[in-house]
């Protein structure tokens, strides 16, 4: 199964006029565009590759490595604001779209943001999050002290 949002593991099919499909062994195939193409990819090598949407709501697969996967958290700049949310870059050629609903405050060019990462299910898209609270999930706490941790700060508050 080709995991959207995900890396995958995809074996070469055949090359077409647009770039070269890849598929898994279920049958499933996705299209590698022309630029992302290895010079030296045959039918029947395997690959890896982040599989997303394109900007024509197109299942593609790239080479190019993004800064998040699916369902995580991480800190992306704002690149451009539209009618429909912020855009974030996450090293990819088609930015993130972060929606005005996924935003508690409006988002600011140039601004640097918590984010997390979800497929929407309506829609079948990647998009981002802002409402970072939704997507934490308690978990038992059983640090040692003097431990070190790994935090993720996404919020200030008058607490800290």
């Amino acid at each position: 199964m080709i995991l959207l949002g995900e890396k995958n593991t995809l074996t070469a099919l055949r090359h077409t006029s647009v770039g070269m499909f890849l598929g898994d062994a279920y049958g499933n195939d996705v299209l590698l565009p022309n630029k992302f193409v290895p010079e030296n990819l045959r039918e029947g090598d395997s690959m890896e590759v982040f599989v997303y949407t394109d900007s024509e709501d197109r299942i593609v697969a790239t080479t190019q490595q993004p800064a998040l996967m699916v369902n995580q958290f991480g800190y992306l700049q704002v690149k451009a604001l539209s009618n429909f949310g912020a855009f974030l870059d996450w090293g990819l050629d088609k930015d993130l779209l972060v929606p005005f609903r996924e935003q508690p405050e409006p988002l600011k060019v140039g601004q640097w943001t918590a984010v997390y990462l979800r497929l929407d299910l309506d829609t079948e898209r990647l998009v981002g999050s802002c409402k970072v609270n939704r997507f934490l999930e308690p978990e038992p706490i059983g640090f040692q002290e003097g431990q070190e941790v790994k935090a993720f700060v996404y919020e200030r508050s008058d607490l800290g």
